[in-house]
């Protein structure tokens, strides 16, 4: 066993880093060690550099190979985690706009809808696609359990009553839901008409 203490780590340096006292070549062999991946062995180490494993399993020990590696993969799982972060930072966006695209597409066709010829079927596979993507792009629950009563479903209802209505209020109704996704739609990229409006 090595009698000489462990390297001080620099609070300064990144612990991968070659550190105070280590030599060039010293810090080599910690590298070799480092970048075998995380199925690192000091065998395998030994291995690599041609060394004995006892000498090896000294100078990881002087050197703190083990503390070092483990902080090393900690610094790449951090920068792992911003990438992906990032990624789905830039298809939300990416989905945001298409979403936009496609409720302003919709809500140019609500004007030439006829209403009396929009079947409640219709309403709901055109509200459910459009509110389902914005509760996913708006990271908001997809699905939602409600406990009502007996004979109380309250989105049967809600149909229900959108099958009662005058065409003309149907229109105004669709109107109005369109209205609301295009405005949270532009509330993501920055333009919500409310602060237009105050100003």
């Amino acid at each position: 066993m090595s009698t000489r203490p462990p390297i001080t780590l620099d609070p300064e340096l990144d612990p991968w880093e070659r550190q105070p006292g280590e030599t060039a070549h010293k810090h080599g062999q910690f590298v070799t060690y480092r970048d075998i991946g995380r199925t690192r062995t000091l065998t395998e180490a030994a291995q690599r550099l041609t060394l004995a494993y006892g000498h090896v399993r000294n100078l990881a020990a002087q050197c703190r190979w083990r503390e070092r590696v483990e902080a090393y993969d900690r610094h790449l799982d951090r920068q792992y985690e911003a990438m992906w972060l990032e990624e789905r930072r830039k298809a939300a966006e990416t989905d945001a706009k298409i979403l936009g695209a496609a409720i302003g597409k919709l809500a140019q066709r609500l004007g030439s809808l006829r209403a009396d010829e929009l079947s409640a079927g219709d309403f709901i596979r055109l509200m459910d696609v459009a509110m389902r993507h914005r509760r996913v792009l708006f990271g908001d629950p997809t699905e939602t359990i409600a406990v009502t009563g007996e004979n109380a479903n309250p989105l049967a209802k809600q149909f229900a009553d959108f099958a009662q209505m005058p065409p003309e209020q149907r229109r105004a109704r669709l109107g109005e839901l369109a209205a609301s996704v295009n405005q949270r739609i532009r509330a993501v990229d920055g333009n919500d008409d409310e602060d237009d409006e105050e100003a």
